[in-house]
């Protein structure tokens, strides 16, 4: 029952870790995106 419990406890941390990189991987991907689409509204700004 105890190694049970362990290896649930294991599985936990480790989706938890993944689910925490892959939001801070999304999250910096969002970031370039509107930066990305600010510098290209700031050129097409320009252009006309």
């Amino acid at each position: 029952m105890a190694a049970m419990l362990v290896l649930v406890g294991l599985e936990v941390l480790v989706l938890g870790y993944f689910a925490y990189r892959i939001s801070r991987v999304l999250g910096r991907v969002e970031g370039i995106g509107a930066a990305t689409y600010l510098e290209v509204r700031k050129v097409l700004g320009q252009s006309r």
